[in-house]
């Protein structure tokens, strides 16, 4: 995961085959996500992307 300034806002990209997560709450938010002025990166990680066939074999 790596911080970015895009169109002047502060913007958190997950690495390729990564989607950003809350370590909050558990929210999947997706592969980028602009950061407020009080957020920090520390508030989120990155987690590999669910396969459809390990979604699968949960039923």
């Amino acid at each position: 995961m790596e911080t970015i300034i895009e169109k002047g806002k502060k913007v958190l990209v997950a690495r390729s085959g990564y989607l950003i997560q809350s370590v909050t709450d558990g929210s999947i938010l997706g592969k980028k996500l602009i950061l407020s002025k009080k957020d920090s990166e520390i508030h989120y990680r990155e987690i590999p992307i669910p396969s459809v066939e390990s979604e699968n074999n949960q039923e």
